[in-house]
């Protein structure tokens, strides 16, 4: 059996372990915005690499408006002067970990970056040049209109979700 849980209102990631021969796919749209402190302290650098290279990483202060929907879920990190953005596919965005990155077009299709997310500052000239097609993922216009394919479960009904609260807090 395989449950879709819908991860838009979660940052991060949480050790969800399957039971019973389940296979988990997180869904929708998340955003990593780097903190206000971050963009004081290397504001310019930033500005910098936006420059050179078209792409805006995301602070707190200037948190895009996401209008589309995600089977797997991508974590929006970035965007670019074409109205597109910058995302992890199935994990929390990384430029550290080997994380796969696509890009979102303003007309709404997947491209993909590169497999290794690590690699983006390396191939920050580039990146425009190496964009493949990826059909890994599947936009929709919302949430509601997955469900019409989907039994999309709010991660936030959850047991998973309840004991990582109780463990956690939010």
């Amino acid at each position: 059996m395989i449950q879709y849980l819908d991860m838009t209102q979660t940052k991060g990631c949480f050790g969800l372990i399957p039971e019973n021969g389940e296979t988990i796919v997180l869904t929708g749209v998340s955003v990593y915005s780097m903190p206000l402190s971050v963009k004081r302290k290397e504001g310019e650098a930033y500005d910098d690499f936006a420059r050179k290279y078209g792409i805006y990483f995301i602070f707190d202060d200037c948190i895009p408006e996401i209008d589309f929907y995600t089977i797997p879920r991508i974590e929006v990190a970035a965007t670019d002067d074409n109205g597109g953005f910058i995302a992890s596919v199935g994990e929390p965005f990384s430029l550290r970990d080997p994380v796969p990155l696509v890009y979102i077009s303003a007309d709404r299709k997947a491209y993909l970056i590169t497999e290794d997310s690590s690699k983006l500052l390396s191939i920050a000239s580039e990146w425009r040049n190496k964009l493949v097609p990826f059909d890994a993922i599947t936009l929709y216009a919302s949430k509601e209109d997955a469900r019409k394919e989907y039994p999309i479960i709010d991660f936030e009904q959850t047991e998973a979700y309840k004991k990582h609260i109780e463990m956690f807090g939010k």
